[in-house]
């Protein structure tokens, strides 16, 4: 409890930092954004600045230079005025003086036009201006009359002063208005850029903080890449590299054109550890042996687990360098090894092959290393090397289970189901598991081309396996869509004498969620026959687990009712050859009523095999037979046709 307590805070503590990353980096971005708003924003306001700014000196200069005209002209007009009255009034200063008079009008009209002065100034101006132009009138028209114009004189002075003064002020006005404008323009652009120095400092520190974050996710990913790379290409106990390593350094040594060597190892009496000290002891086992693989290794030196008990070494040695390589590895793996404090002594068989005299690529290399490893299993152990003379004549069986060992390791082996229906009703009740091999260039084989090979090899346990594991996923399968249909399964002679066989099935149903009942395990008489106290013991502990228990080919060899009196199956499988030629020989049809009535005698199940026509079944049912199976029925099928089968003929199933 502790330890998965401890495999969840880390990996909430791993979920949070994530979070906490990714937050990080959001904020950053919005942040990144928000500041390039700003400095954008900035930028507007600054440009809109500019222009009220542009168009506010040009409104102001324009009303300065007005109103310096005006002064010039009134200026003008009382200059003329002094200067007519100074000569006596002489038609020449009179013509100056009237060019003069009414010059600054038009300028005062702009300014009333265009509201550039504020309204009660300009009428004041206007006003004093128009008084000042009647007044110089009246003083040229008394001239003219010959009369004293001297307090009309003192009249134009004391009108001309105060007007001079006001548009003197109004211009004065207004520069210290454009002063005023542009002191607070400086101030804006002195805040705006302040504003835009802070937001460039923020922007660069959440981009260098974005940067930060991503140069972290790049690294993050780059060691998630190279953590899923080696588990990939390495094994998960051992830490050596597994198959897919071992096929890219094969690659990679033909591509090199260099000599080397390929070292297959599989250990011998590993299951017997596994089975009888447990799994975990296993484990140390193998991690051990990889422990001793890597001592032994030298620069250059590829050592691989392939899965199981098998190893594989990639040398850069000539052949007979690699044979002295393996009787080295021989000895190593020999010296005694410390578990669960016995100390356990495995032996080794190890094939040899080399490039390029063993095989020009991968794929030859290794099944030729395989050939050559099981010409060592075949002397119990030791090194030899491949010989081409392993592939001819008999012994060709060596190549054909190298390659079912590879095959089962690439999923070649397929589970087909002869479906077994119930004789009264003809409904389905059942099927057997039967394994074909998908061969990658021979095509679909039977059982009969590699079951007897694979019980030479001990290479039948792992068919067993597999063929076990592919069921119970079915059954699974089935019960999901609603179809809960028995399933028998044949098990070799070995598995009946080994002890651990029962935990190994119990653990099988415990995986895929089937029920005990659902699974018959069929076996023959001379299976049982090889070794009668140890067999019995692991059928009473299958029986006791609620595994059902049939005797297959019954009739066949050396029957003996004893076997069915001291460790009783559940039901008895009539052998097709009894079957086949029961509507030709009445010896045939007379062996299988007494097995049938052997069967019910002591309730147990019987089913026939090998039902080949409508005849045939209905003799059986006569006879009071309780199952049947044969291509009358149904040939074997993938799962998938035989769940279309059943779907498609409605039929509803009897679990016997």
């Amino acid at each position: 409890m502790k330890v998965n307590g401890a495999g969840d805070r880390s990996a909430r503590g791993r979920w949070a930092r994530l979070l906490h990353a990714r937050a990080t980096a959001r904020s950053a971005i919005a942040g990144t954004a928000a500041g390039i708003v700003i400095l954008a924003a900035s930028a507007v306001l600054a440009s809109t600045g500019t222009a009220d700014t542009t168009e506010e000196v040009r409104r102001v200069q324009t009303i300065t230079q007005t109103m310096n005209k005006i002064s010039v002209q009134i200026n003008s007009e009382d200059a003329a005025l002094r200067g007519y009255l100074a000569t006596g009034g002489t038609e020449y200063r009179r013509a100056e003086l009237v060019g003069k008079l009414g010059a600054a009008r038009a300028d005062l009209d702009w300014l009333q036009r265009t509201n550039a002065v504020d309204r009660a100034e300009l009428d004041a101006i206007r006003g004093s201006y128009e008084n000042y132009n009647r007044i110089v009138l009246d003083i040229m028209a008394h001239t003219d009359d010959g009369a004293n114009v001297s307090g009309y004189t003192d009249l134009a002075s004391l009108t001309f002063a105060p007007l001079r003064d006001s548009v003197l002020a109004i211009g004065d006005h207004h520069q210290q208005e454009l002063s005023a404008y542009l002191t607070e323009v400086n101030r804006r652009a002195d805040l705006l850029q302040v504003v835009a120095v802070a937001t460039i400092c923020v922007v660069l520190a959440l981009f260098a903080l974005c940067a930060w974050v991503l140069i972290g996710y790049q690294r993050r990913a780059e060691r998630q890449a190279a953590q899923r790379l080696h588990e990939a290409t390495h094994d998960s106990l051992t830490g050596l590299g597994n198959r897919a390593k071992l096929h890219h350094e094969l690659d990679a040594a033909v591509r090199r054109g260099l000599p080397f060597s390929l070292l297959l190892i599989d250990l011998d009496r590993f299951k017997e550890v596994n089975d009888t000290l447990g799994h975990h002891a296993g484990d140390e086992l193998l991690v051990e042996v990889a422990h001793r693989l890597g001592d032994d290794r030298r620069a250059g030196d590829v050592v691989v687990r392939l899965g199981g008990d098998e190893f594989a070494l990639v040398l850069p040695a000539a052949p007979d360098q690699a044979q002295q390589a393996g009787h080295r590895i021989l000895d190593a793996l020999r010296r005694p090894i410390s578990l669960n404090d016995l100390l356990v002594d495995i032996d080794a068989s190890i094939g040899v092959a080399s490039y390029p005299g063993d095989g020009h690529d991968a794929e030859q290399l290794l099944q030729h290393a395989d050939v050559a490893m099981y010409d060592a299993k075949r002397r119990h152990g030791g090194v030899a090397a491949y010989d081409p003379a392993l592939d001819t004549g008999d012994t060709s069986r060596l190549s054909l289970q190298s390659e079912l060992r590879q095959g089962i390791g690439r999923g070649e082996l397929v589970v087909y189901y002869q479906p077994k229906i119930d004789v009264a009703s003809r409904r389905p009740c059942g099927a057997e598991a039967l394994v074909r091999w998908q061969h990658p260039t021979r095509g679909l084989l039977g059982p009969d081309a590699f079951i007897p090979p694979a019980e030479e090899s001990g290479l039948i346990d792992l068919v067993t396996a597999d063929v076990l594991n592919q069921a119970l996923a079915q059954l699974g399968r089935w019960a999901a869509l609603g179809h809960e249909l028995p399933v028998s399964v044949n098990i070799p002679a070995r598995s009946l004498t080994d002890e651990a066989f029962p935990g190994v099935i119990t653990d099988a149903l415990a995986r895929h969620r089937v029920p005990p009942r659902l699974l018959t395990l069929e076996i023959t008489e001379s299976a049982v026959v090889t070794d009668m106290e140890r067999a019995g013991e692991v059928l009473r502990r299958l029986r006791e687990r609620g595994v059902n228990i049939s005797i297959d080919d019954f009739g066949t060899g050396y029957s003996s009712i004893a076997h069915l009196r001291d460790m009783p199956p559940h039901e008895l499988k009539i052998d097709r050859s009894f079957v086949m030629k029961m509507s030709e020989d009445t010896r045939d049809e007379t062996i299988v009523r007494a097995i049938v009535d052997l069967a019910k005698n002591l309730r147990l199940r019987v089913v026939a095999e090998g039902v080949e026509n409508e005849d045939a079944l209905r003799a059986l049912g006569d006879l009071g037979c309780d199952e049947a199976q044969g291509y009358h029925i149904s040939r074997p099928l993938p799962a998938a046709e035989l769940t279309a089968w059943l779907d498609r003929s409605g039929m509803a199933i009897t679990a016997g």
